[in-house]
């Protein structure tokens, strides 16, 4: 994967984000904060007195909050959802419970607490971090909950539909874990007085007996048919799963046990060590798939796209939705399928569609392509072309992640399974022949036992877990559980472009002109932006950062034309307007030398029809990508581009990149990028961030997006990323080999253990104390292996090599 695996990358110096404590690199000297949305929730907090929450944060890691309070949301199911909640006559009070974003920590159920608190006709707020989830409980008719969302919103948390099913698997494992550690630590309690030579004969002997077993068979009911349920599922399937060598330990030490019990051949029973190993086990599955479910947490789970439509007076299902319905389409909202548009003009984003940023203008009777975001500040007016089900957009989100079963983990397993099942029988038979048949089964069992995989079972997803926290810590979010093995296999790296190499949204250029308003004006332009969807407004308004948010508590009437500009009239009736240049009638030459800038893309402040100022904005790289694709290309990864921009944005990106013309391609529609895809030999890690990327996600080894907030393409990706720069992917790499490099020791060292264990085995040796005290014992060397060489070696070398 590397072309010199002892080469680490170097790590410029990183700062702590004052507000999520996340590490960031500075693109500035004075840069403090890791994001606008940081800096804004940080100065916000502060004036409104709620500093107590960093005392109870306690320097805990959050997600960056980003753009989070300069986002537009769309509330309307919190209305209907109020609704419902108050539609019981015979109560007085009303309460309902909905999702969180953003949650980390106790600071944050105290903040939230204290913001709905705040609220007239508040009751009772209780917020649950492990699930993200807030029960609020108000008088009816008297709380204001579009109110408090917003405030939500303001202070980087989102209030969302509740999702019941979330958590419940490792909510379910959380449980088995501590049940069968209890039935572990009383089987290995009433066992110990037999291994310090107990008489037979002890008046207590057969109850110790009977509780060792009876945790036993408790241990195998709540978590050994765990693995035995997932193995069973699997071999109906025709593959072999990590839980088949798992489950076969288990029942063979559990029937063997049983019958030992029954005919008095001590030597056979393993009571003690079956609830041990399940317990184990089960430690290992609950890291992986807490893991797993934490990632998933901190996505919203609520789709841009609308779940209904209104049609006339009713509300249609996507899959009701048919050619030549009328429906509406709200500001914000992507079109579902191909429409006619009916209202006079409208402006549009097609970067779903082909990862243009610039806005789109529509005239009456255009066609609006499925996947279609509308800017426009009014409801949309559509005619159905086609049903939802001939829609490409229900293609694209609905499609899955390739198959993520690693065909070489699966031979090794077959060729594993097959070594250990026949040298157990041949064993067993053997001494079956030379002594006893108890001995024989005695022996055969004892292989069976000893020859568990602990280093499946338990080393690789601690692995998985010690490598994912690293990344978790760069703001990079593992999702997959076959992630790091498939990563390994990479030699291809594509981007798409806009989003991805490029920023969200064009970047302001001379941002200190914001600094050089009046304050009525910088309000002005404030509100203005506001109530804008266009993405020059959204980057005025997250430019102007904690300043310009601090005007929006009382918001002006605004009046929008579609695809030209918006106006309002101040308190003192005052007219101001934003939008193209002339739009509004008012035209103003440029200067001779700012001729050549008018053709990036701008917009202009007005008060009274006098131009206040002009802004100007550029598509810019996203931090460190230059030197990041540096690094990549000198360990033998080869680039690509693969966008559905036009050919000079592409040619320009790929130029400053240093990504040869030959393989930076513009114009291509989603079915062309996943054959681009398809065509590249060897391993492919895809990087992209809107549904126009989903089939070529399908078509690449590894897939990646930019966390950015639709909560759509981050939750089909195998990870997604906070971060604004690109920096995070060395370290993946990086990471990847130290958890490799992990793995491999504990594998070594597993094999050196079991090829022992079993000659000890097969000469007849291993009693159930030996059997007992080296089965937790290898677990526990194992795990001491993985996060040595990833906790110390691994992890501190990447941070301090700088």
């Amino acid at each position: 994967m590397l072309a010199n695996e002892d080469v680490l990358p170097m790590v410029p110096r990183m700062a702590l984000c004052p507000h999520c404590s996340t590490e960031f690199t500075p693109t500035a000297e004075d840069e403090t904060f890791c994001c606008k949305g940081c800096e804004f929730v940080y100065q916000l907090i502060h004036d409104e007195g709620l500093d107590q929450f960093y005392q109870l944060k306690q320097g805990i890691s959050s997600t960056p909050v980003n753009n989070q309070p300069f986002a537009p949301q769309d509330y309307a199911w919190l209305e209907e959802r109020v609704a419902a909640a108050e539609s019981d006559a015979a109560h007085e009070k009303a309460s309902q419970d909905f999702s969180v974003q953003g949650l980390s920590c106790i600071g944050c159920v105290w903040l939230i607490e204290k913001l709905f608190l705040r609220v007239d006709g508040a009751l009772r707020a209780d917020v649950f971090p492990s699930s993200g989830k807030v029960k609020l409980l108000w008088s009816k008719g008297a709380c204001d909950l579009l109110a408090f969302a917003k405030e939500m919103q303001s202070f980087g948390y989102q209030l969302g539909l509740p999702h019941a099913a979330r958590g419940m698997v490792a909510e379910s494992l959380g449980g088995r874990v501590g049940l069968c550690g209890a039935f572990a630590m009383n089987a290995m309690v009433f066992s110990l007085p037999k291994y310090l030579d107990m008489p037979a004969d002890f008046e207590f002997a057969r109850i110790f007996e009977l509780i060792t077993f009876l945790s036993a068979t408790l241990a195998m009911l709540i978590g050994g048919s765990w693995f035995i349920r997932r193995a069973v599922i699997s071999l109906r399937a025709g593959n072999l799963h990590m839980d088949l060598p798992i489950a076969l330990g288990i029942v063979t030490a559990y029937t063997g046990s049983i019958i030992g019990w029954f005919v008095d051949h001590h030597r056979l029973i393993y009571f003690d060590f079956v609830a041990t190993f399940i317990f184990l086990m089960m430690i290992g599955r609950y890291l992986q798939t807490a893991a797993a479910e934490k990632n998933r947490n901190r996505l919203m789970e609520q789709s841009p796209i609308p779940l209904t439509v209104k049609s006339g007076d009713a509300m249609l299902a996507l899959e009701e939705l048919k050619k030549d319905h009328r429906f509406v389409l709200l500001a914000g909202q992507t079109n579902p399928v191909k429409s006619l548009l009916q209202n006079e003009r409208a402006t549009v984003s097609l970067e779903w569609i082909n990862g243009e940023a610039e806005p789109v203008e529509l005239q009456a009777g255009a066609s609006v392509p499925a996947g279609a975001i509308s800017l426009s500040q009014h409801e949309l007016d559509l005619r159905a072309q086609e049903p939802w089900a001939e829609s490409m957009l229900q293609r694209l989100v609905n499609a899955s992640p390739a198959d993520s079963r690693s065909p070489r983990l699966e031979k090794i397993l077959k060729v594993y399974l097959l070594a250990v099942l026949l040298i157990g029988i041949s064993g067993g038979l053997w001494w079956s022949w030379y002594d006893s048949v108890l001995h024989g089964l005695q022996v055969m069992i004892s292989v069976f036992v000893i020859s568990c995989p602990c280093a499946l079972g338990v080393a690789v997803p601690m692995a998985d877990e010690l490598a994912g926290a690293h990344m978790r810590r760069l703001g990079v979010f593992i999702r997959r559980r076959d992630f790091w093995p498939r990563l390994h296999a990479i030699q291809h790296i594509a981007f798409d472009k806009t989003g991805t190499l490029t920023r969200e949204r064009p970047e302001l250029l001379e941002a200190d002109k914001l600094q050089r308003l009046q304050q009525n004006e910088r309000e002005a332009l404030a509100r203005l932006c506001s109530q804008s969807y266009h993405p020059l407004s959204r980057s005025i308004l997250e430019a102007m950062g904690a300043h310009g948010q601090s005007y929006l508590r009382d918001n002006e009437q605004t009046e929008e034309v579609p695809a030209l500009g918006i106006r309002m009239n101040d308190a003192n009736s005052s007219l101001w307007s934003l939008g193209r240049s002339g739009w509004d009638g008012q035209v103003d030459e440029l200067p001779a030398g700012d001729q050549e800038s008018s053709l990036r893309p701008h917009c202009e402040l007005r008060h009274e029809g006098q131009l206040v100022e002009r802004f100007e904005f550029e598509e810019s790289l996203r931090p460190s990508a230059e030197r990041t694709l540096g690094v990549l290309r000198k360990w033998g990864m080869k680039l690509h581009i693969f966008s559905g921009d036009r050919s000079d944005k592409v040619s320009h990106a790929a130029e400053m990149l240093g990504i040869q013309p030959e393989y930076a391609y513009a114009g291509l529609n989603p079915t062309q990028k996943a054959e681009k895809v398809r065509q590249l030999d060897g391993g492919v890690l895809y990087l992209g961030d809107g549904a126009n990327d989903t089939l070529a996600f399908e078509a690449a080894t590894v897939n990646g997006s930019p966390a950015t907030g639709s909560g759509l393409v981050e939750s089909i990706a195998d990870f997604y990323f906070l971060a604004t720069g690109l920096r995070f992917l060395e370290n993946l790499f990086v990471v990847s080999k130290l958890r490799k490099r992990a793995v491999m020791t504990a594998f070594t060292f597993a094999l050196v253990y079991n090829l022992c264990a079993v000659v000890v085995c097969l000469l007849g040796h291993m009693t159930p104390l030996l059997a007992a005290v080296l089965m937790p014992l290898s677990s526990v060397v194992t795990l001491l292996i993985v996060t040595i060489a990833l906790k110390q070696r691994g992890v501190a070398k990447i941070t301090n090599s700088a």
